[in-house]
């Protein structure tokens, strides 16, 4: 279980600009933990002199309104459709991300703005604005107002008056590309880099020696042997030292993974340039032969978080390696982030901020 790039004491501090800044995304990832329900903020949106209801839920969509809003009406539906199934239709906007179709069905024009919430399938930054498109007389149009991702980063909400059909898309920060044989969606706005500053350090040094691993045993809540073990991942040969850190301020972390592994305590520091392809995240990180590296994360790692960083070990001749695993970079492992069984990251340690990367069959296996 490794993630690495290359960390110094210097290149930890993030040197160059960084934006977002670290501190707004505290600020919008905290959100995650204390937003109200996702169906609290379109409340807002279209709040009056009578508050807004839910008029229709279905397939990880939303609609809310005032009760007034569709008159008699019938009840509203909703319902969903494929990339394959817009392309049929008209040709879509080029350049842009599909992520999710609705079908809103009901009579007439609202007599107020309803808003529409989607359930994203991949989590996204807080704030992002998504153009949203409506299918009319043949032609996707572009609606004037974007979709933007709530505070709760796995929801987008759009406002909109009229029944049809509508496809959310990702902005033109993301975009389709193929690494290493896969059809990926990749971020490729700024990432705010990792920045390790003036942590509390317990200990730093080799990986034999006695105050490092007493100090990973201290962090870990682990015995001796879990603690050297987990110091085999380590190379400190190199002269980079193994540092138990305790943080002092919030910074953010990616994390690679494939698969069932979306939840892990491995983590690598972002210093800047574009994401690893999985084939080097794979060599670089000395992944296992189950992790193909295919998603990269973003996560806000918090205050007091402890963290043992230092150069990843080559791997090649562990059970479970292979010939890619030769390891050499910065590896980062927050024993305290996840709890097993079952998978869950602990929110006072790190929440996720948004994906970075991920299949393309993400999006299209998703299941509503």
């Amino acid at each position: 279980m490794h993630e690495s790039i290359q960390l110094s004491a210097r290149a930890a501090r993030g040197p160059g600009r960084r934006a977002p800044t670290l501190a707004l995304l505290a600020g919008l990832t905290l959100a995650v933990v204390v937003a109200a329900p996702a169906t609290a903020a379109p409340a807002r949106a279209v709040s009056g002199t009578r508050p807004a209801v839910l008029l229709a839920e279905g397939h990880g969509l939303l609609l809310m309104g005032r009760p007034a809003a569709l008159g008699n009406a019938a009840e509203p539906k909703l319902g969903v459709f494929t990339e394959a199934a817009a392309k049929r239709r008209a040709r879509l906007p080029a350049g842009n991300v599909f992520l999710r179709g609705a079908a809103c069905r009901w009579s007439g024009r609202a007599r107020s703005a309803l808003v529409l919430t989607f359930r994203l399938p991949e989590a996204i930054f807080a704030g992002s604005r998504m153009p949203v498109y409506r299918l009319r007389g043949g032609t996707w149009t572009r609606l004037r107002a974007p979709a933007v991702v709530g505070g709760v980063n796995t929801t987008a909400s759009v406002t909109v008056t009229r029944p049809g059909r509508y496809a959310l898309l990702l902005n033109r920060r993301w975009h389709e590309v193929v690494q290493d044989g896969y059809d990926l969606v990749l971020y490729t706005g700024a990432i705010p880099r990792t920045a390790l500053r003036d942590p509390r350090v317990a200990a730093a040094g080799g990986v034999g020696d006695p105050a490092v691993i007493a100090a990973v045993e201290r962090a870990a809540g682990s015995d001796r042997a879990s603690a050297q073990s987990t110091l085999l991942s380590y190379d400190s040969s190199t002269g980079i030292p193994v540092r138990v850190i305790r943080l002092k301020y919030a910074t953010t972390m990616v994390r690679v993974w494939s698969g069932s592994s979306t939840i892990g305590r491995w983590f690598a520091p972002y210093l800047g340039g574009a994401l690893p392809s999985p084939a080097t995240a794979r060599r670089i990180y000395a992944l296992p032969a189950n992790n193909l590296a295919v998603n990269a994360t973003l996560n806000l790692v918090k205050p007091r978080a402890a963290l043992v960083t230092g150069a990843c070990s080559d791997m090649t001749a562990a059970p479970g390696f292979g010939p890619w695993a030769t390891g050499g970079g910065a590896q980062i492992f927050a024993p305290m982030a996840s709890s097993y069984p079952p998978p869950a990251y602990d929110p006072a340690v790190t929440v996720v901020v948004s994906e970075l990367r991920f299949a393309k069959t993400a999006i299209t296996q998703a299941q509503w």
